[in-house]
């Protein structure tokens, strides 16, 4: 990478990040005007996709016919956090490194896929296929405005695809991701004076009679070579208004990542089963299970084409080959692959996501739009 597209790649960058699109409630549009003036300036032509009005999806096309190579990037991050030692929405660069939320997750790459965009734009008529460049809303809180919306109503269509949303400095690229399961599970009781506990049904004890179950509970899985195992979380609990009162409802929030060898319908029967055992001994506890976000383990071809020039040419620029694994986590891998495109997750940076002062090395993000560019090249030409 020439000096100036350095320079071009750190600049637009720090627009990327002075856009805030923190997710709720997104505002995606921010960011996607950036990138349409970049399309703009560089004759990239290009669509903007919107499911809800500020949730904004803009896609690049270089090239035309098959194949088509996606490079999908989301425009939205998580809010900054406590413990930042600068502003997130204002670029900080200090000993080679850039620093604002987004950086790694997912801003960075980003800037790195759209500026190998540009290179690959000046030999677009040596191309004998497609560059799409997806910068996509929504991935922090399940894709509904963005991949998913995109795949399911046929915005995006293609053969291969990359998602840099994997951090480790492309050292690996994953060709599988677990399961999710998100379930809300309320349980009702009866309100009445603190003074007279036995004029009501105390829903949060009888939500903690359910929660000791699930703390001892195992799910049954057959072990992945790629994935690590299944893990169950409590992530939110709420309940009760003061301590004078019986309190007649309290909410629970979990999460389930789970294997290839599991359904997240056998998660859901074991979960009933506990809570069924809890209204066993108490005839009075009521329960509700709701299923808030619902994604199924995806897995491709770990010796497909695209992974082989990914990891030829990352050996080529940056002296190693990465490996082949999993991800616990969740992309926008999934609605690609669930829907027929195969999708690998590469990409730059360190373990910082979501973190107080993200960073991301420019070396290694000019080295990442260079990979990207000679993939598609090799596979397109």
């Amino acid at each position: 990478m020439v000096d100036s597209e350095r320079r071009g790649m750190i600049t637009l960058l720090g627009k990327l990040i002075a856009a805030d699109t923190i997710n709720p409630p997104g505002n995606e549009w921010r960011a996607a005007k950036v990138v349409e003036t970049f399309f703009r300036k560089n004759r990239i032509k290009y669509r903007i996709f919107e499911k809800k009005k500020g949730r904004t999806n803009i896609i690049g096309y270089i090239g035309k016919g098959k194949p088509r190579i996606i490079i999908a990037c989301h425009l939205d991050v998580v809010p900054p956090g406590d413990g930042w030692k600068t502003n997130p929405f204002k670029m900080k660069i200090k000993r080679g490194r850039a620093y604002g939320r987004g950086m790694v997750d997912d801003k960075g790459p980003t800037a790195g896929a759209l500026i190998a965009g540009k290179i690959l734009k000046r030999l677009e008529k040596k191309l004998r296929g497609q560059v799409i460049l997806a910068c996509v809303a929504d991935e922090e809180k399940g894709s509904k405005y963005g991949m998913y919306y995109l795949v399911r109503e046929g915005k995006i269509d293609g053969e291969y695809a990359i998602v840099p949303d994997v951090e480790r400095g492309m050292k690996r690229i994953t060709v599988a991701e677990k399961g999710l399961l998100h379930l809300k599970i309320t349980s009702f009781g009866k309100q009445a004076h603190g003074s007279r506990p036995q004029d009501g049904v105390n829903a949060i004890w009888n939500m903690v009679e359910f929660l000791n179950l699930l703390k001892k509970h195992r799910m049954k899985f057959r072990g992945h070579e790629l994935l690590s195992d299944p893990t169950e979380n409590l992530g939110v609990i709420k309940g009760g208004h003061a301590p004078n009162i019986v309190p007649g409802e309290c909410e629970v929030s979990l999460d389930f990542r789970y294997l290839p060898s599991q359904k997240a319908g056998e998660i859901i029967k074991d979960i009933r089963g506990m809570l069924s055992h809890v209204r066993k001994k108490n005839k009075k506890a009521r329960f509700r299970v709701e299923i808030t976000d619902s994604q199924k383990p995806v897995e491709i071809d770990r010796d497909s084409i695209l992974v082989q020039k990914i990891r030829k040419h990352a050996k080529n620029v940056i002296g190693r080959e990465p490996k082949i694994e999993g991800l616990a986590g969740t992309t926008v891998v999934k609605p690609l692959v669930t829907g027929g495109i195969p999708a690998v997750g590469f990409s730059p940076g360190e373990n910082v996501a979501h973190k107080a002062n993200e960073y991301i090395s420019l070396r290694e993000l000019s080295e990442f739009a260079k990979i990207l560019y000679l993939v598609c090249l090799d596979m397109l030409t």
